[in-house]
């Protein structure tokens, strides 16, 4: 959606209506980064702009088909939120035992490191890039 619609709807700034900005950007985000790519896919071949030569996918190599990476990479995200949420709950409960909130507390948060690290060295891996047309610059 539009961005500052309560804004333009009252012509005040409310904190929701800021809260629902940053919403609908992550949410561009995240669909323009990471899930977007088989629309420009369908676009360049509406448009003209990849053209599909003949025996494509059984004599020459489809480019929809790639090298798929390790597919346990595609769990990282999950790993990652559920990290948060156990890290979210271990501070905000309390424990009868200091030391072992404390071996949860650093157990999550390396949970969450690792996890982070990693998706963020293999990020090409979670974005879904078009295939058809390459940009060159």
């Amino acid at each position: 959606g539009a961005l500052k619609t309560d804004f333009t709807r009252t012509g005040k700034r409310t904190f929701q209506g800021m809260l629902m900005d940053g919403y609908n950007s992550a949410l561009r985000y995240y669909k323009n980064n990471l899930a977007d790519g088989f629309r420009q896919d369908a676009l360049d071949v509406v448009l003209g702009n990849y053209v599909v030569s003949q025996g494509e996918g059984v004599v020459n190599p489809s480019p929809f088909t790639r090298a798929r990476g390790d597919q346990r990479l595609r769990l990282l995200p999950f790993v990652f939120i559920f990290a948060l949420g156990m890290l979210l709950v271990t501070l905000l409960l309390p424990a009868a035992d200091t030391q072992r909130q404390l071996s949860y507390i650093f157990f999550w948060l390396l949970s969450l490191l690792i996890s982070g690290l990693t998706i963020f060295y293999f990020g090409s891996e979670f974005v879904d890039s078009p295939r058809l047309c390459r940009e060159t610059k």
